[in-house]
């Protein structure tokens, strides 16, 4: 039997409205499926006086289609309706995404319902038969208000989510500790409309020490009180270590929490609610965060304090990736400072140096051509020896200083085309007389092809003087050193010109070729066997050959020889 009405009141539904499941009138729509025409009209005229449009519906499909095309805000359902429907549409409902949590009010006939059967199902409420339009007025009301509560509560936590997203992303677009809590105070002050915010970290090598504090426009009290750093210390690690925060809802009230000299503190200041946040990394805080009201207490949500959690860890990630970086920058400035006085060092040291070495190289010429007058054999003997070790002090400091105009960039290519076949042949020519001295075949193989590059004249004759002249340095008397070139066509690559200094020398043990272009680095059988060197030839033999787009390698057995190669791009 259907419910009757307690009253003749009837309510005639706008025809308008009625029956419009498309929700094209613009007002919220509720969906009722109630066969009694009296009890009907009632609920539609209640639902009309409430702001909502009728949309009616008979069966599962029927409220299906309207649920997707209405967005309802609320069900009015009668248990009784074609005897079981009514319930059956519920359960289908429940399963329908677009209604799954619609609040529901079940009219009830007089047999009554099943309470467990109304929780199953979601019923938000209920009417007894005979309906009373009243009662049934004031449970849609109730239910349309809670829906409107609930709702404004989602989008105040949607936009409290969004403004805090902005606020992790500003700290996350700086490396600056100061800027980063600036933006955290500001942003968290305006956001949870808090009067007061203070931020402060401990003396802690992980974070620089930082005091900011923010008020709201229009405060009546001084501020934030300040902190005890004891006090404060002890809180902040206590909160740390047990993952939360400390909300004070009204600190005129008493809370065990709060140390007392800070409550006291923030009695004084005249803080009517907090919440307090630590900041941390690892296993140890390093400071708080403190919001504060004035006018009254405040229940602090979980989603508040949830997303000042969140806000905090940001930032305290932040002041601890900032500190590190900031730490990483003064120490490549004092870096470069190092590196520039050693290269001004060096200049300076090469000027002075090379002027009375001149004087003295050039006196010595003097002597030996006889310029002074005839000398005795054996002092002729001893300033040849003078004389070539100072030809070996002043390829050291052109070394030097070849290497620190490296490290500045300060070194330049002047690039003209070079004839490596002109070139080469120099070199051989002014390495004749150490090979002759020694006892050494020196060779040059040079086919009749053009071996023509784009490069520094200067520096490339002394990649190739630097590597024979290690070649005729290294091999023993009665040995062979072999110089040859050839255009080549690597696969893949632009043609190029490759250069071959083969000799029969020490060689160098396999655990020292990986070492051999790191400056000052020697062969350890070079080492051993006295054999003169700086280390420092390789080394600019590399950088010149890169900087020429070439290629260097080296290949060595012990007992057996050397062969370096030179791989240069052709001249354009």
């Amino acid at each position: 039997m259907s419910p009757a009405l307690q009253s003749p009141v009837v309510h005639t539904a706008d025809p308008s409205t009625e029956g419009d499941p498309s929700g094209t009138s613009g007002r919220p729509k509720a969906l009722v499926a109630v066969d009694e025409p009296a009890v009907f009209s009632v609920v539609a005229g209640i639902l009309a006086d409430a702001g909502l449009d009728t949309v009616p519906v008979q069966d599962v499909d029927e409220a299906i289609a309207a649920a997707r095309a209405a967005s309802p805000v609320l069900a009015v359902v009668d248990s009784t309706i074609r005897q079981v429907a009514g319930m059956d549409m519920l359960k289908r409902l429940r399963h329908e995404p677009a209604i799954t949590k619609l609040p529901v009010i079940l009219v009830a006939g007089e047999a009554g319902v099943d309470m467990d059967f109304m929780v199953e199902l979601g019923i938000a409420d209920f009417v007894a038969s005979p309906v009373d339009p009243e009662d049934l007025s004031r449970r849609i009301n109730l239910i349309l208000a809670t829906s409107q509560a609930r709702r404004s509560r989602r989008m105040a936590a949607a936009r409290l989510r969004e403004d805090t997203r902005r606020i992790s992303d500003a700290i996350r677009a700086t490396n600056d500790p100061q800027q980063m809590a600036e933006v955290l105070v500001h942003g968290l002050g305006a956001t949870f409309e808090a009067d007061h915010v203070l931020l402060v970290t401990f003396p802690d090598e992980r974070v620089p020490e930082l005091t900011l504090a923010w008020s709201r426009e229009g405060t009546g009290s001084a501020g934030m009180p300040p902190l005890s750093g004891h006090a404060a210390g002890e809180l902040a690690e206590t909160l740390w270590e047990s993952g939360r925060a400390l909300a004070v809802e009204d600190h005129a009230q008493p809370a065990d929490e709060l140390p007392l000299p800070i409550s006291a503190a923030a009695r004084g200041a005249g803080l009517r609610t907090s919440v307090i946040v630590p900041l941390g990394h690892g296993d140890k805080a390093f400071g708080l965060l403190w919001l504060a009201g004035e006018g009254a207490p405040r229940d602090w949500t979980s989603t508040e304090i949830s997303l000042i959690q969140h806000v905090s860890g940001n930032l305290a990630h932040g002041l601890v990736q900032g500190n590190l970086i900031t730490a990483q920058r003064m120490v490549l400035k004092r870096q470069r400072e190092l590196d520039q006085a050693k290269t001004d060092f060096v200049a300076t040291v090469n000027h002075e140096l090379r002027t009375p070495l001149t004087s003295i190289t050039g006196y010595l010429e003097l002597i030996l051509d006889g310029s002074g007058g005839d000398i005795p054999e054996n002092v002729a003997q001893m300033l040849k020896i003078v004389g070539r070790n100072a030809v070996r002090l002043h390829q050291l400091i052109s070394d030097l200083l070849t290497i620190s105009r490296q490290d500045a960039d300060e070194s330049s290519l002047e690039a003209e085309e070079v004839d490596l076949g002109e070139l080469l042949r120099g070199v051989a020519a002014s390495l004749a007389p150490a090979a002759g001295a020694s006892n050494l075949d020196l060779r040059l193989e040079l086919g009749t092809e053009a071996l023509l590059v784009d490069g520094d004249r200067a520096q490339l004759e002394q990649v190739f003087t630097n590597l024979c002249s290690n070649a005729v340095k290294f091999t023993p008397a009665g040995g062979s050193v072999s110089i040859s070139a050839m255009p080549v066509q690597p696969d893949g690559a632009g043609p190029g010109v490759r250069v071959q200094i083969q000799d029969t020398g020490i060689g160098i043990p396999e655990a020292d070729l990986p070492n051999l272009f790191r400056r000052f680095f020697r062969a350890s059988n070079a080492t051993s066997a006295a054999i003169p060197g700086t280390g420092l030839g390789l080394a600019i033999v590399q950088d010149i050959v890169l900087q020429h787009g070439g290629e260097l390698g080296i290949v060595s057995k012990v007992g057996t020889g050397t062969t370096a190669t030179v791989q240069l791009p052709a001249a354009r």
